[in-house]
């Protein structure tokens, strides 16, 4: 079921229709029909405030950031961002979450934004941030985005494990990553614990086998807990995926992941070549 859903006029068009990502290399087709809405985003009418401590600043549906950015009403000045931090490069936003904040990449040290907020201060709560074996480009067969829950349940990501309830998960298809220029949306096909292994380091997804053998584990993946969306049976390596990672322990066992698919690349610019 869906929440009630209003309409918000943004610069960027988001048409969710049956579509062919001819730009990305990709094609997948879907029947978006009740979803189209010409020039214009469906944001949800009632927002939930969610459990995550999003920090001031930065995505909060109660204070807006320095340059006013909010995915409410799609004005992201990255600009004004990277004055504040040039390693933001996206914002990731998830209707009904509290998910809603800058995405960065340190050229530093891939664990830098364990320990440092978005706007590089030392800070617990961390970042959302990728590794520097993704591109900012958002080109990557999967681009793996990190954040922190913690034990409190108030951490960047900690709305992540919302997904694990069948029903919210049936209910909230999309997550959206706005770049300067381009908006993509992407459909959340799958939510499940996993061994809290780095999916970079274990699957080389610069080359066809590693991305084949990610999606052989995927769908291979024995979990009666796992939530898994029909009709997504036919990825492959010219998909364009994201894997969103959590866990309330640095040390814990197993990590919480929810994973999505491109379904539109507004500004046409996703394309990379699969290496054999």
């Amino acid at each position: 079921m869906r929440s009630s859903m209003k309409k918000a006029g943004v610069t960027a068009v988001l048409v969710l229709i049956a579509a062919t990502i001819s730009a990305c290399g990709w094609m997948y087709t879907k029947d978006y029909s009740e979803e189209v809405q010409e020039n214009e985003i469906d944001l949800p009418e009632d927002e939930t405030e969610g459990s995550g401590n999003i920090g001031e600043g930065f995505g909060s549906r109660q204070t807006q950031g320095f340059a006013g950015e909010s995915t409410q009403d799609a004005q992201i000045d990255f600009s004004a961002l990277r004055e504040k931090n040039p390693d933001i490069f996206a914002w990731i936003y998830i209707p009904d979450t509290a998910i809603d904040c800058p995405v960065l990449q340190s050229e530093q040290s891939d664990t830098y934004y364990e320990d440092h907020n978005a706007y590089g201060e030392e800070d617990d709560t961390g970042a959302v941030y990728i590794e520097l074996a993704n591109l900012t480009s958002m080109c990557d067969f999967n681009t793996v985005l990190h954040g922190k829950t913690g034990a409190d349940e108030k951490g960047l990501f900690a709305d992540l494990y919302r997904f694990a309830d069948p029903d919210f998960f049936a209910g909230h298809e999309y997550a959206y990553v706005y770049l300067d220029g381009n908006v993509l949306t992407y459909e959340i096909f799958a939510a499940y614990e996993r061994e809290n292994t780095s999916l970079i380091r274990t699957y080389d997804f610069t080359y066809l086998s590693g991305c084949d053998k990610f999606l052989d584990d995927l769908y291979g993946t024995r979990d009666m807990t796992m939530n898994l969306r029909e009709g997504w049976d036919n990825l492959s390596a010219y998909s364009y995926l994201i894997t969103l990672t959590t866990q309330r322990e640095p040390d814990a066992e197993s990590q919480f992941v929810v994973i999505a698919a491109l379904v539109q690349d507004e500004a046409g610019t996703i394309s990379r070549v699969v290496t054999e």
